[in-house]
């Protein structure tokens, strides 16, 4: 699982670490994939074999002449560079992808559970202002899906605030 947020830069041939918890959640793989995110964030989104595997499998499920199927394939297959991480955790993000998330040498690696997101500094302290914002009115979003597993049996043994008394 991908948490956390690390602040880093490039080095001076343009190679970035790979945050070591970053490294753990890939599992000892030493592939990473990036590419624009797909859901039009001005940042780049990543993930490794597993991440990829996943969206492989779910696209082979849909037709192969449907557009969305098309899209995504196009946005996460055709744009995405398959990166190497060196001995030392580092990999090189080709310029284009550096371009398009508006990173020159500061960024922000940010974990998004399966995944994480590449961001330059400026563009991530924006994200994170707007997301807390949407996170004071969207509160209720949780109840739903909380209520139905805790009525499922889901929870059991999970502490609550309540068995902490």
């Amino acid at each position: 699982m991908f948490v956390s947020t690390h602040e880093t830069s490039l080095d001076s041939k343009g190679r970035v670490s790979v945050p070591a918890s970053f490294r753990h959640a890939l599992g000892g793989g030493q592939r990473v994939f990036l590419w624009p995110a797909s859901d039009g964030s001005p940042c780049l989104e990543g993930g490794g074999e597993a991440l990829m595997k996943f969206y492989q499998q779910t696209l082979a499920r849909m037709s192969p002449n449907d557009p969305a199927r098309r899209a995504f394939m196009h946005a996460i297959f055709t744009r995405s560079a398959d990166l190497k991480m060196d001995d030392n955790g580092r990999v090189s993000i080709p310029k284009s992808l550096l371009e398009a998330a508006g990173i020159e040498r500061e960024l922000v690696f940010a974990g998004a559970l399966d995944r994480f997101h590449v961001w330059s500094p400026e563009r991530f302290a924006a994200f994170d202002s707007t997301m807390s914002a949407q996170l004071h009115s969207s509160q209720g979003a949780l109840e739903a899906p909380f209520q139905a597993a805790l009525a499922a049996g889901a929870l059991a043994g999970l502490a609550t605030p309540e068995g902490d008394k």
